[in-house]
């Protein structure tokens, strides 16, 4: 959603709060539970006005922390300024995200400096792209205003730190639909409060997917819906979402979309059992409804995103035979041709989907790629070349591979027992693909790239038959870059696990990110193990990771930093899809 509109919803709800004063650099608003379903999670530090009689540096840190309160309407931030930019100023524009600021101003000077490594920003909408190597510098000039020091050009939008960013910001996940109008594709966008409302992720919702992502899904929305009313009420568990009369006339299959759209967006809110749809304030029938119009968030009509939990039994190359792993590591080869090394070749990497039960596999010289179903002795070859990465295999059966042919790096797909056909990424000049990894909605793709003498992570995104939109993700911990990247897989419908390390040489550590890059956290593990391959299933709860290093140990994730050995080495690993 716009900040504009975040900020008018945080001050109506504020408005319902109570307050009390306790020491601090301000005053403290301690803010009660309202009825838009918020759960509160601490106390909000109110801005201080400006001091009287102080140097412009003092004025400038001061706009900072009122820029950074989110305060709706930014009242206290244009007391810094002078009446001409108090007017004309637009914090609701964007913001800028920085780290390591330094600020600067001279004696008797009419300016005071900032400098700061940018390290993201967020649009008017709040979709966050990560930044990197970029220094924003910004000298305030000062005038003087009824004898004090006031800003006469503020930025457009805010500046905030990352820290203010993580900690007074709350990221929401929204939900649109495929392409195919059977799958939902999640967005996390930055809200302007912390914690957000049922209003403010419907809100988003209604705003609709950034431009980046809009190209790969769709909405069961009509265009221009909107709220009839600024408001969400969540009575007894039941949100209420008011609509206008743009919802009327939609087919029972388009009302499904909207309220799985809606439903599956405000899962998120732990005191959110059911949802009913309103149109113009009267009732609207939503197929799949209660008696009294409710749609249970537990009935909600049938468009998977990914699935709360399944298969976590990870298949392996042990030896030269194709089979599984159980919860102690002991190894059961399959059966079929596969499982008794009977197919003519060395097994290398290898692609499992339990759901499709497809089995993909590259030999161990990476110049052949066969498919087989799981347990049949039937093996197909599908693709020959040279430098074959390793394979993925969605959740629907759909191959993907990475070839090196006539000495370009190329995508192939394929579906059932089609050929893999070439996928024509136009983003890529320069650049060679090391890995792939594709979301569970198979809507993006994680791509591990070669460029230059460093290895980094990006995102495609898919679309019909078009790969395209390369969005580079830089990864950065404690203000260290994260120079050499190994792997990556998807964990979750916004997550990613990622083997990185500093720079080329360097042991490789594992790192939870977001698929935007805003959080980027170590989880180990700490050791001397030269870490090469993550494999992990996206699910909604727990979702199984496991690392390979290069000598064959296989590493469990248990949580946070603590990582099980599983006894068996292998030549490669698959959790399936």
């Amino acid at each position: 959603m716009s900040l504009r509109r975040a900020v008018a919803c945080l001050l109506a709800l504020l408005l319902a709060g109570c307050s009390t004063t306790v020491p601090s650099t301000g005053p403290v608003e301690k803010v009660a539970p309202a009825a838009q379903g918020r759960v509160e999670r601490g106390v909000r530090v109110q801005p201080a006005p400006p001091q009287e009689d102080v140097a412009p540096d003092v004025v400038l840190a001061g706009f900072l922390d009122a820029m950074a309160s989110l305060e709706p309407g930014f009242g206290v931030a244009r007391q810094y300024l002078t009446p001409k930019a108090a007017r004309s100023w637009d914090p609701h524009a964007g913001v800028i995200v920085y780290d390591g600021d330094t600020r600067s101003s001279l004696p008797g000077s009419t300016t005071a400096g900032l400098q700061a490594r940018v390290v993201g920003t967020l649009d008017a909408q709040g979709h966050y792209t990560a930044s990197t190597g970029r220094l924003i510098r910004q000298n305030f000039t000062m005038h003087q205003v009824d004898g004090q020091w006031r800003i006469s050009n503020p930025p457009s939008g805010l500046l905030v730190s990352q820290y203010t960013l993580l900690n007074r910001f709350t990221p929401a996940q929204v939900w649109f639909q495929g392409l195919d109008a059977h799958t939902l594709v999640p967005e996390r966008v930055w809200l302007a409060s912390s914690p957000a409302s049922p209003l403010e992720a419907v809100q988003a919702l209604l705003d609709g997917p950034s431009r980046w992502l809009e190209v790969s899904v769709t909405t069961a929305f009509p265009a221009g819906t909107r709220l009839t009313v600024d408001a969400v009420t969540v009575t007894g568990g039941v949100a209420e979402v008011p609509l206008d009369g743009r919802i009327a006339a939609l087919p029972d299959a388009q009302r499904s979309q909207l309220v799985s759209q809606v439903g599956t967006t405000l899962k998120a809110f732990p005191d959110i059992r059911a949802v009913r749809i309103l149109c113009d304030g009267q009732p609207w029938h939503a197929p799949g409804q209660t008696a009294s119009g409710e749609v249970p968030l537990d009935a909600l009509p049938g468009m998977p995103s990914i699935p709360l939990e399944g298969d976590e039994q990870p298949f392996a190359v042990v030896g030269n035979a194709v089979g599984r792993l159980d919860d102690q590591g002991a190894f059961s080869p399959l059966g079929g041709r596969l499982g008794r090394n009977q197919w003519g070749d060395r097994p290398g990497e290898l692609a499992v989907s339990t759901t499709a039960g497809v089995v993909a596999l590259v030999n161990h010289g990476r110049t052949r790629l066969v498919t087989s179903r799981l347990g049949q002795d039937e093996v197909s070859p599908r693709l020959t070349g040279t430098g074959l990465a390793s394979p993925v295999v969605t959740a629907t059966g759909v191959v993907w591979a990475v070839v090196d042919a006539d000495g370009e790096v190329a995508l192939r797909r394929a579906s059932g027992t089609q050929n893999l056909a070439p996928v024509r990424v136009p983003s890529l000049k320069g650049s060679r693909i090391l890995q792939v990894a594709v979301a569970p909605d198979q809507t993006r793709m994680a791509v591990v790239l070669r460029r230059g003498g460093r290895s980094e992570l990006a995102l495609l995104r898919i679309h019909g038959g078009v790969v395209d939109g390369l969005r580079r993700i830089p990864l950065e911990v404690s203000q260290l870059s994260l120079e050499e990247v190994v792997d990556a897989a998807w964990t979750g419908p916004e997550q990613l696990m990622v083997l990185a390390a500093q720079h080329p040489g360097a042991r490789p550590s594992a790192f939870l990110i977001s698929a935007d890059a805003s959080q980027v956290d170590p989880v180990g593990p700490a050791g001397e193990l030269d870490l090469v391959q993550v494999t992990a299933r996206a699910q909604q709860r727990g979702a199984p990771v496991l690392l390979r290093a290069s000598s064959g140990e296989v590493l469990r994730h248990v949580s946070a930093w603590r990582w099980h050995i599983l006894p068996h080495r292998v030549r490669s690993l698959a959790v399936p899809s």
